[in-house]
């Protein structure tokens, strides 16, 4: 379980220089995975080594279904999906941020990211950007980034929901 501050205010947006993080909605639904078909290879490595998801089969309503049941997590504030946009007036996404409870005691918070190839913000500037934000913001000051920070040979946990 995710341990927040009492009185928490669970963001509802963060605006950076560089990119925009909003909740995920519904209404992202089609150009959210439109962009995960563009990166299934990336995202094949995001939560586990060589993970199915998203399968050949994936259909938009399974993604629908997905978005559900990440804005019921969020309001219950269990874990948070963010979607990944490009700072303009009239945004363009860019990808996802995960954030996730961990079955291992000694971790605060699991962080997941992905993002299209051609989103102009390398991996590093967005890590430590979103390290920066977990830290001042959520005061998560020691993150872990499964499959980053830690090479999933080493990881000793299982990631939250599987």
């Amino acid at each position: 379980m995710l341990t927040l501050p009492k009185r928490f205010r669970v963001p509802q947006a963060y605006r950076h220089p560089s990119f925009l993080l909003l909740p995920t909605s519904p209404t992202q639904a089609v150009v959210e995975f439109v962009a995960m078909l563009r990166e299934c290879e990336q995202l094949h490595q995001l939560f586990r080594p060589n993970d199915v998801w998203p399968s050949e089969s994936f259909s938009l309503g399974q993604h629908e279904d997905d978005l559900a049941w990440q804005r019921t997590e969020f309001l219950a504030k269990r874990s948070f999906a963010y979607g990944l946009w490009s700072p303009e007036r009239e945004p363009e996404f860019w990808g996802g941020v995960y954030l996730y409870p961990s079955v291992l005691p000694e971790v605060e918070v699991e962080l997941f990211f992905w993002k299209v190839a051609d989103a102009p913000l390398g991996d590093a500037e967005l890590e430590a950007e979103l390290r920066a934000w977990l830290g001042k913001t959520w005061h998560w000051s020691e993150p872990c980034l499964p499959g980053r920070d830690t090479p999933w040979d080493e990881w000793p946990g299982v990631t939250y929901p599987w």
